[in-house]
């Protein structure tokens, strides 16, 4: 994928390194959002990455404590920066680093036409930018339960549905602009949800891919609606959200081939959608209570 954003091996260039896996979603009209798995592990100096509104946020896996931060030039002395802490770089401002030992974060790159996409969905006033505080580094408890979530996407990509990185990374812009910048999203509740048509519609949908994948775009598109809206309105409507309901109805379709079919457990897994039989186990036990095998000998 030729990404247009600083994200994935673009981004792992500037820090020297031979592999830089990214997650990236399209949520947002006319923008995307690329989350890069940063791990040095031997004392790298970034290189200047070329100016363009928009920010890289890093959330610390590990502490690197042994950590210099240049802003235009200006340099700040040593910054470290402990595991759980989040951090903005303003790429205006030619940020660059020197980590001296191990460094293990996520970097999220977040684009202004991003933040710019979300106040007009959600018909907020313009938003202008973010306070990066010089790269100092916040202790942010929803920036750290989002990146929890999403950190395992990278160890088993194929275990993360398409769904759940778009909810996932819009949240997370939708934090970082209101808690960082001026963009004050409403917070009014969606008043009936989804109608029976948009409902009917978004689990047609659903269903029709379960073995595939599907974005939170398409769905909310397909409702006439923003991304950010059609996930709250279809969790009122349905009591979870969208790629949760996607995660139950492959669980539904496996207890029909369970009951019904020959098919071994590996087979059953596949053709409902899941990456293998561990994943597969471990969905199905989650929901369900016991594992398919027993489930199945049980029924």
């Amino acid at each position: 994928m030729n990404n247009r954003g600083v994200y994935g091996q673009k981004l792992g260039d500037h820090f020297q390194l031979e592999d830089a896996p990214a997650i990236v979603t399209r949520s947002l009209k006319r923008s995307e959002i690329g989350v890069t798995h940063i791990r040095c592990r031997k004392p790298s100096l970034t290189s200047s990455i070329p100016a363009e509104d928009a920010y890289l946020v890093a959330f610390q896996i590990e502490d690197c404590i042994e950590h210099e931060l240049w802003i235009n030039g200006r340099g700040s002395g040593k910054l470290p920066l402990f595991a759980g802490q989040t951090s903005i770089y303003d790429l205006r401002v030619d940020p660059i680093a020197f980590v001296r030992e191990t460094s293990n974060c996520v970097m999220y790159y977040l684009p202004k036409t991003a933040f710019d996409t979300l106040a007009e969905e959600n018909h907020a006033s313009r938003f202008s930018e973010l306070d990066a505080r010089e790269g100092r580094p916040n202790d942010d408890p929803v920036m750290a339960a989002l990146s929890a979530a999403l950190i395992p996407a990278f160890q088993n990509p194929d275990y993360a549905s398409q769904l759940f990185l778009d909810h996932t990374t819009l949240a997370v812009a939708s934090h970082v602009a209101g808690h960082y910048g001026d963009l004050r999203l409403p917070r009014r509740t969606v008043v009936g949800g989804l109608t029976e048509r948009m409902e009917r519609r978004a689990k047609d949908i659903i269903d029709a891919n379960l073995t595939g994948e599907i974005s939170l775009a398409l769905l909310a598109r397909e409702c006439g609606l923003s991304s950010r809206h059609f996930a709250r309105a279809f969790k009122q409507s349905v009591g979870v959200a969208p790629h949760q309901w996607m995660v139950l109805r492959r669980c539904e379709l496996a207890k029909e081939l369970l009951r019904s079919s020959p098919l071994s457990l590996a087979e059953i897994a596949l053709a409902c959608g899941f990456a293998d039989q561990s994943h597969f186990t471990r969905a199905f036990a989650r929901l369900v209570g016991m594992t398919p095998g027993a489930w199945r000998r049980a029924s």
